[in-house]
Formats: structure tokens, sequence, C-alpha cells
């Protein structure tokens, strides 16, 4: 699993193209997508899958949440740390939680992976910004 190289004009483009120009709805979408990826990391349990399988499955959401919150949680970058949407980063931190109740040491390395590479993409977003 590796962390993904991501040209920003690319990303804005495949974002609004995703969830549209309007910023509340945009809004809207993220936040659901949040609550959508916690309730369907506290589910993958239920579909019995192998050890591997189910460690996979876990960090995909995982990453797939830190993707929106490096995305679309970002309300001001030009702050001393990123401004970010209480609300898109809620759920993440409340992933958190759910990952490693349920998951135990896979549901931690799990966060820890997508934990670093959600931190990895604002440091690098943040360096590009101050050049």
């Amino acid at each position: 699993m590796n962390t993904q190289n991501v040209n920003v004009k690319t990303a804005t483009k495949e974002s609004s193209e995703r969830w549209g120009s309007d910023p509340d709805a945009r809004l809207a979408c993220v936040i659901a997508e949040q609550k959508s990826f916690l309730l369907e990391l506290c589910q993958v349990w239920n579909l019995q899958l192998s050890e591997d399988d189910e460690a996979e499955e876990v960090c995909n959401i995982l990453c797939a949440m830190s993707k929106n919150v490096w995305n679309e949680g970002v309300m001001n970058w030009h702050t001393r740390k990123p401004l970010l949407s209480f609300h898109i980063v809620q759920p993440w931190l409340q992933a958190k939680a759910q990952a490693v109740r349920l998951y135990g040491e896979t549901g931690r390395a799990a966060w820890a992976y997508a934990d670093k590479s959600l931190k990895d993409c604002m440091a690098f977003e943040c360096a590009m910004l101050s050049e």
C-alpha cells in the first residue's frame, strides 16, 4: 500500500466533477460520504472476510476517509496549520476508535497507515504553498 502522488490541479478538477461546484452542496455530500464510510467500517466484520481481506478493506475505508479530509476538509491552507472542517474531520476521528475497538491491532495499524498518509499529504501541500 503506497500513498498516491496527486497533482493538485487534477485532484481539484476530479473533486469538482464528483461533488459539483456549489460549496454548500459539496460540503453536504462529503459529510454524508464520511458518515457512510464510518458505517461501512463498522460493518466490515459482518462480511466474514479472511484476515488479510478484512485488513485491506478496513485500510481502504480509512484511506478514503483521510483522502476526503485532505481534498475536501481543508477550509483554509493559509493559516499556521490548515483550518479543517469539523464536520468532515469528526467521522474520520470517530473511525479511529471504531477501527481499534472492532479490529484490534489490525484496526490500529490501518489507522496509523491512513493517518500517516494524511499527514504526509498535508505536509506536502503546505510545503508547496510556502514556495
